[in-house]
């Protein structure tokens, strides 16, 4: 989707349309034993989404993203107003991402004088277990001298407050993704908001997990080509998140069991490809990726054509792409840069001291020939011409260097102003 406002008033329009036709469609193909229309009916009721109004569905891994995911949310928003829908936020709640990572820019002293420097919030309790089975965390300001731009202050004001209104969430997954609802707020405001794991619990789900067997060929010639490693014979498109072990696993055949039983133990979730089928097939009238999901979505619309035996683009919800790129208010804290100062420049005024692109040493190297003591000879004359140019030039050889250093430390800090990955309530007035 385009962020200049006309085109994202046609992209909009187009976007609502599409969902409002898919919603007020019936869908009477066969998917695992059950009519589409079925499966829609009986997965939006028990995710606890209304079933009469559309849904457009967006999410990403628990965080507080940057302003391109945001972006998701607000298109969304904006879709859904113009049809009287409903925004769903999804949560990648399995990811082993450390969804409590804030991370923010601030000024320390350096031998630079106030240099931009990438901070995090301090957490706990931190772990490295999925998402899902990790508790809610309390978020702590660095210990570290530093500055923090008043700009990013208020917004990093704001993130602490949220993320600390959402403690009683029963998992971080959960707690960081309404923390980011607030933030969204209101222009990218979410109307219901379910993890990935809870739609792998659905019947539908479930249903996929027992007739595996007839769609694995299908999935893995889908995935050909794909940086996604193809399924052995035994496993399945699904993980299980273990509370015991606080890990993440594959789904395999063995697991089925436990499947059934709806062991208290363990939770199954959804890989990427499974987790859009589920969704497109039967809780969503519009999902909204970013630029990478769409390209995976390919692969998965292409297995879903082969299940459904027509192409997958009449019977799943459509999708649409939204992305941005904003950028914090930090480029008074980036440092002049002296352009000519490279270090391709210095490499050559060290290497060509004589300043006249080489004719002084390819006359010097031209020299170099006759016996081996008249080459001798002539190779210690290039170096000591060599040396005495050095030392005629040796100030602006220092002045160089010194501006090359200096340019270093102005790309970094340049690298840092110019991240748009920082939290997207840190970005400009532009975006949320």
């Amino acid at each position: 989707m385009s962020t200049s406002s006309q085109a994202l008033i046609e992209d909009t329009l187009a976007a609502a349309s599409l969902a409002r036709q898919y919603f007020e469609s019936a869908f009477s193909q066969q998917f695992l034993g059950e009519t589409v229309d079925s499966w829609r009916a009986q997965t939006r009721r028990a995710l606890n989404l209304p079933t009469d109004l559309p849904l457009i569905m967006t999410g990403h891994q628990a965080g507080i993203w940057h302003a391109g995911i945001a972006e998701k949310f607000v298109v969304a928003r904006a879709i859904a107003d113009r049809i009287g829908g409903a925004v769903v936020h999804i949560v990648v709640d399995h990811d082993c991402n450390d969804a409590s990572l804030i991370s923010y820019p601030a000024l320390v002293e350096t031998a630079q004088g106030r240099t931009l420097t990438r901070f995090a919030l301090d957490r706990s309790p931190r772990s490295n277990a999925p998402n899902a089975l990790r508790k809610p965390v309390r978020l702590m300001r660095s210990d570290r001298a530093h500055e923090i731009p008043a700009d990013i202050d208020a917004a990093l004001t704001r993130i602490e407050a949220a993320v600390r209104a959402e403690y009683t969430q029963p998992t971080l997954a959960l707690q960081m993704a309404h923390a980011a609802n607030r933030l969204l707020a209101p222009r990218g405001s979410v109307d219901f908001t379910i993890c990935a794991s809870t739609l792998a619990s659905t019947s539908i789900a479930r249903a996929m997990r027992e007739q595996f067997a007839s769609l694995r060929n299908s999935y893995n010639e889908a995935i050909a080509g794909q940086r996604i490693a193809p399924l052995a014979s035994d496993a399945f498109p699904f993980w299980v998140l273990d509370r015991a072990s606080a890990s993440r696993r594959p789904f395999m055949s063995s697991d089925l069991a436990l499947d059934r039983a709806q062991a208290a133990c363990t939770t199954i979730a959804p890989r990427a490809l499974t987790l859009t089928a589920l969704a497109r097939i039967a809780a969503c009238d519009l999902f909204i990726h970013g630029t990478g999901g769409s390209k995976y979505d390919l692969a998965m619309e292409s297995w879903m054509s082969d299940v459904l035996r027509v192409p997958a683009q009449r019977v799943l919800a459509p999708r649409i792409a939204a992305t941005a790129t904003h950028f914090a208010a930090l480029s008074q804290f980036v440092p002049a840069r002296e352009m000519s100062a490279t270090p391709q420049a210095l490499r050559a005024l060290e290497h060509d001291p004589f300043g006249d692109n080489g004719a002084s040493k390819r006359a010097l190297l031209a020299n170099i020939c006759g016996t081996r003591a008249q080459k001798r000879t002539a190779y210690l004359a290039m170096q000591r011409a060599l040396e005495q140019s050095r030392a005629q030039h040796a100030m602006q050889l220092t002045a160089m260097r010194l501006s090359v250093q200096a340019n270093a430390h102005a790309r970094a800090v340049h690298e840092l102003a110019f991240d748009r990955t920082w939290p997207f309530p840190m970005s400009g007035p532009a975006t949320i």
